[in-house]
């Protein structure tokens, strides 16, 4: 009987924040797999060494560490930030779509409330597995003290999330590249 009772519970779980968890769900993939990459001033003129590409959608929040080929810089913070702004975007869409299903409907509503949660927990898993084998390496902010700063960041261009090494210079955001600060 604790069994039936706990299902039915659950089941009304998803079918209630069944827009909110495909909303979830689409937008980590999403943001897995597209992303806007950054330029900032250093990349125009990379006076002392190699600029490292940075990248993140709506706000920047993974940067090239060029330390090793599989390392990049993560604030997690900025990283939860985007995923919750981008939610609030999708959220309303997901919501018309599924409030035009019929109320007899509820198994369908489940279904795509569990595949959001699905979607959701996959690619945390995924985040969790590259931060514990240091491939994405935590951190505060993203900036390098003396070159540049988080807010220097510019966007250049929406992109596959390739997550290549080296920066884009943008003589649209900056003429006069980097002058040493």
């Amino acid at each position: 009987m604790e069994a039936g009772k706990d299902l039915k519970t659950v089941s009304e779980f998803l079918n209630r924040w069944a827009a909110f968890l495909l909303a979830l769900g689409i937008v980590m993939c999403f943001q897995s797999r597209y992303t806007i990459e950054w330029s900032y001033p250093y990349c125009s003129s990379q006076a002392d060494g190699p600029a490292s590409a940075v990248f993140g959608m709506p706000l920047p929040y993974m940067q090239f560490s060029g330390v090793s080929s599989a390392e990049y810089y993560f604030v997690p913070l900025l990283y939860v930030l985007n995923v919750l702004v981008l939610t609030t975007l999708a959220w309303p869409l997901t919501r018309l779509l599924l409030r035009r299903l019929p109320e007899r409907r509820a198994g369908i509503r489940i279904g795509l409330g569990l595949t959001g949660l699905t979607l959701a927990l996959i690619v945390s898993a995924v985040l969790v597995s590259l931060v514990r084998v240091g491939a994405w390496l935590p951190r505060a902010s993203l900036g390098l003290h003396g070159y540049y700063t988080y807010s220097d960041f510019r966007p250049v261009r929406f992109t596959f999330n390739d997550l290549h090494y080296d920066c884009t210079p943008s003589s649209w955001w900056f003429q006069n590249g980097w002058t040493h600060k």
